[in-house]
């Protein structure tokens, strides 16, 4: 158990009832701890039911030791909303001790509201955010404890039962625990964001060597000097003569070999033999739909030219070969010219 020193800030947090003997003994431990910490400290008391209940709100950072339930009667279990507010009442590397209530390991009592072990209440300050924990002590519950903390804390039916079934397997284990040595909304300065003398050395060491290694080498393994060859050297007389276009002519009897038509049935795509004489006829080769003949007769001029004649109609004027006529006037064809040939 941690010793509590002069000028230290406790916070005692405690279950009362109506019963005379706990408020006494609240008050002589109350007593003690102020002559303890002297005129310099300070002891509060806050019951556990109001912080379960969120009716209070313990201040940041204010106590350096929390004695939770150190008096009968024990609370069941703590939950974790009064346990992150002990956590947060407490100024880094403060202490805690609690005491609650814990199973036997495999114990299961049907009727029993305990169902934590000390494994179980360790796991649960960890959980919290509370380090360093420790079992300190385990002590047994005594027939008469059981029997009170059945017939007046928890109202079960048949104490005498309960008693007979949980005597023996049900611990006072008191435990400690210690806030982390930051406080919530702390912040530190990371080390690697400042650059100090010795990493300044390092980089510009570094640097150097990195220009040292990028200067180009012809041969690096060895310290032989290379003579380099000159290009130009490699040509001769006539690889600098310009060709004439004789020279890049095709030869005589040379034939172009023809490219292959989309769908080609020939075998040219395919790269084997064919017939240069055959004409290749594609498969799924569609016929061009004809042109649809145009009505000259009724065919209106978009340029107003049409009627003057040949001399100022454009190349795709369909009135070409046609002699002038007036707007409006309806274009007729002379003698025999509107008729088919097949049935003259």
């Amino acid at each position: 158990m941690f010793k509590i020193e002069e000028g230290q800030a406790v916070l005692l947090i405690a279950r009362t009832n109506t019963n005379t003997d706990n408020l006494d003994t609240l008050q002589k431990l109350r007593s003690t701890l102020l002559s303890q910490v002297g005129s310099a400290g300070r002891v509060d008391f806050e019951q556990v039911d109001r912080i379960d209940e969120g009716a209070v709100r313990l201040e940041s950072a204010k106590y350096d030791i929390v004695l939770v339930s150190p008096v009968e009667p024990r609370v069941v279990e703590h939950s974790s909303r009064v346990l992150e507010s002990i956590l947060l009442a407490l100024k880094p590397k403060g202490k805690l001790i609690i005491q609650e209530l814990a199973l036997d390991p495999g114990s299961v009592l049907q009727t029993s509201p305990v169902t934590r072990t000390k494994d179980d209440i360790v796991q649960q300050l960890k959980f919290s955010g509370f380090v360093e924990t420790e079992v300190n002590s385990t002590e047994l519950v005594s027939a008469n404890e059981l029997h009170y903390l059945a017939e007046m804390q928890w109202k079960l039916g048949e104490p005498s039962l309960f008693v007979s079934q949980a005597d023996g397997h049900l611990w006072t284990a008191t435990i400690s625990a210690m806030k982390p040595s930051y406080d919530v909304g702390a912040a530190t300065a990371l080390s690697f964001g400042k650059k100090t003398k010795k990493s300044q050395n390092n980089i510009n060491s570094s640097s150097v060597n990195t220009e040292k290694k990028r200067v180009w080498m012809l041969n690096v393994e060895s310290d032989d000097e290379t003579e380099i060859v000159d290009q130009d050297g490699l040509l001769e007389d006539e690889d600098l003569i310009k060709p004439s276009a004789e020279a890049l002519a095709r030869p005589e009897g040379v034939k172009t070999r023809r490219r292959a038509c989309k769908n080609c049935t020939c075998g040219l795509a395919d790269g084997g033999e064919f017939d240069e004489s055959v004409a290749c006829e594609p498969e799924n080769s569609r016929p061009k739909k004809p042109k649809k003949p145009v009505n000259v007769v009724n065919l209106k001029s978009s340029c107003g030219n049409c009627g003057l004649g040949d001399a100022f109609r454009c190349g795709q004027c369909p009135f070409i070969g046609l002699p002038a006529f007036e707007p409006g006037e309806k274009v007729t064809l002379g003698g025999n010219m509107l008729r088919d040939d097949l049935s003259m």
